[in-house]
């Protein structure tokens, strides 16, 4: 450098006089600086001219390495498939959806403008004639709704008290509604729509329910890796005490929505989700968005989402913002739940069911009295986090999960305690009448997962407040003013939440019960059905043995002898 060569002049002027040979020592010097100079310029002369060439063609490039990729993808996609299909099942379903949500991207991305054009005349006349045809949808609709329930609780009139249970739930929150005539019913409507539907969807049909079950199989597999990590902190201890194997669970899973934020993944899939719900029911985009982000987040992460436009939205969004927050259960506080052995497919399509029926509860409570800022179509910027790399990711949200793990222990320790101590006294009251046995024990888990598939309890005000408050200062009083409010409507989406399943669910038959109460009848629906399931677990290879459910029953080949005398089925392999 400039001053390197300075430094050697000085010590050149600085020999004169002194009987040193200078001139040696300046050859030296010019010969080291040449040979720099030409190092330079033969190495730095390609790779400068490398990289101006890449930058110039950096699409052709980019272009390259996505082709490269996606040709190693298929390969590995055929390959897969030609292998064993059955097993690549969940490959294709996933590549489906991955190249599907792609090319709807491209179709808006290229040809948005002229799809608008060419649907302008039929939206045109939808919007002039919309008055009777929201009349005919509405009446449409009742009909159907009537003649389902009539048709599906003839043989289940008990579904008509979770009937019941929504119409009274939606009659409480009215009577007490903050602004009884400010009310618009078409958020509420579409809201329980959208329940009823996801719920007959996920809980009725065959497609829905297998991809649900599926589905909480494989985040019940996935959060098992847990293990992996807490193994190595606490040993043995993880198999013995709860702490160590459960609470865990909430710092892997907080790490990884982390991740996914880091990387777009849930912002995009999130301003999808509200999409749907937004031009359906109504709502403004900013509150549609939190309350979407709570089927993935928790309650103090979602508003994260929205947290450039917080001091600009209106008490009734605010309000809508934390009932989703209070009304559901996601991210590392479904992965604890998960962990205490609750069914994680009924956890996922309970929390997915909660969403719209937030949105539609909290309008019911609080309706809109202001004019919205976010009701037009103009795009809200998701907000992300400020992670450079995906290592800082994955601490950031480790090191956020640890109040959660805090807060959850202590409110395990405290619940758990009182609960126990509330059934002893029942117990003690219920004795001296002759009913030792009443306790809070609950029965039915299914119904009751997504009664309590949610996070309304009164420490949870303390966390709202506090952290929508740190989001957003200037909104401190009017948080704190509808947070109780807020609570309350998030338990009441909870218990419409399960008057819905309750509706929608149908219990599985009890053979055992069915085989000894019922006499072993063909033309009894519940016996022939029960006798092809026994049928279908029956092994005969010369000794007769039962597999699965009815490898523990003692009468089980009574049943079967009964089933085959009786039901019409001489010519079943396992009769023979």
């Amino acid at each position: 450098s400039a001053d390197q060569y300075d430094v050697h002049l000085e010590k050149i002027s600085q020999n004169n006089g002194s009987g040193v040979d200078n001139h040696a020592y300046e050859i030296e010097v010019c010969v080291m600086f040449s040979c720099i100079l030409l190092s330079n310029e033969t190495f730095s002369g390609p790779i400068n001219a490398t990289e101006n060439y890449i930058k110039a063609h950096s699409k052709l490039f980019k272009y390259i390495v996505l082709g490269v990729l996606g040709a190693g993808y298929v390969a590995y996609f055929i390959a897969a498939c030609v292998l064993d299909f059955k097993r690549a099942t969940a490959l294709v379903v996933l590549t489906c959806l991955a190249v599907a949500a792609v090319s709807l991207e491209l179709l808006n991305k290229y040809k948005g403008k002229s799809i608008s054009r060419f649907f302008k005349p039929a939206v045109r006349w939808f919007k002039s004639n919309l008055k009777w045809i929201k009349w005919v949808f509405i009446l449409v609709v009742v009909v159907l709704l009537v003649v389902w329930l009539a048709l599906d609780t003839s043989k289940r009139p008990t579904q008509l008290i979770s009937f019941g249970g929504v119409c009274v739930f939606i009659m409480l929150i009215f009577l007490f509604s903050a602004h009884r005539t400010m009310v618009s019913w078409r958020p509420v409507f579409w809201g329980l729509g959208i329940q009823f539907c996801l719920g007959l969807f996920i809980i009725r049909t065959e497609p829905g329910f297998i991809a649900f079950d599926w589905l909480g199989k494989q985040v019940q597999i996935f959060l098992d890796y847990t293990k992996e990590g807490s193994s190595f902190v606490f040993g043995d201890l993880i198999g013995n005490i709860f702490a160590f194997q459960a609470l865990p669970i909430v710092i892997f899973f907080s790490s990884v929505m982390s991740v996914l934020y880091y990387l777009g993944i849930m912002q995009w899939l999130i301003l999808k989700i509200s999409w749907v719900m937004q031009i359906t029911m109504g709502t403004s985009s900013t509150e549609t968005l939190s309350v979407a982000g709570n089927i993935f987040v928790g309650q103090t992460e979602a508003p994260l989402l929205i947290r450039p436009y917080l001091k600009d939205m209106t008490k009734s969004e605010i309000h809508a913002v934390m009932t989703g927050g209070f009304a559901t259960i996601a991210g590392s506080v479904m992965g604890a739940f998960i962990s205490f052995g609750i069914d994680a497919s009924s956890l996922i399509s309970a929390s997915v069911m909660a969403a719209p029926c937030a949105l539609a509860i909290s309008k019911l409570s609080y309706p809109e009295t202001e004019e919205s800022r976010f009701k037009s179509k103009q795009n809200i910027k998701v907000a992300s986090g400020d992670e450079q790399n995906i290592l800082e990711a994955v601490s950031n949200g480790a090191s956020a999960s640890i109040g959660l793990v805090a807060n959850i222990a202590a409110n395990l320790i405290a619940f758990l305690a009182i609960l126990g101590f509330i059934n002893s006294a029942l117990k003690w009251l219920g004795g001296m009448v002759g009913y030792p046995d009443v306790t809070f024990q609950v029965r039915s888990e299914i119904i009751t997962t997504y009664a309590l598939c949610g996070f309304a309890n009164f420490s949870s005000l303390g966390i709202v407040i506090g952290g929508l408050s740190s989001i957003c200062p200037l909104r401190r009083n009017d948080i704190s003013s509808l947070v109780f409010r807020a609570m309350i409507t998030g338990t009441c989406v909870s218990l419409v939440n399960a008057c819905i399943a309750g509706i929608l669910f149908v219990p599985p038959l009890d053979c055992v019960e069915v085989f000894n109460g019922s006499p072993f009848n063909a033309t009894l629906s519940d016996v022939a059905e029960c006798c092809q399931e026994l049928f279908q677990s029956t092994i005969n290879n010369g000794t007769v043995s039962f597999e699965g459910f009815w490898g523990n029953v003692a009468n089980a080949t009574i049943f079967l002898s009964k089933c085959c005398q009786c039901c019409g089925f001489p010519d079943v392999d396992v009769c023979i």
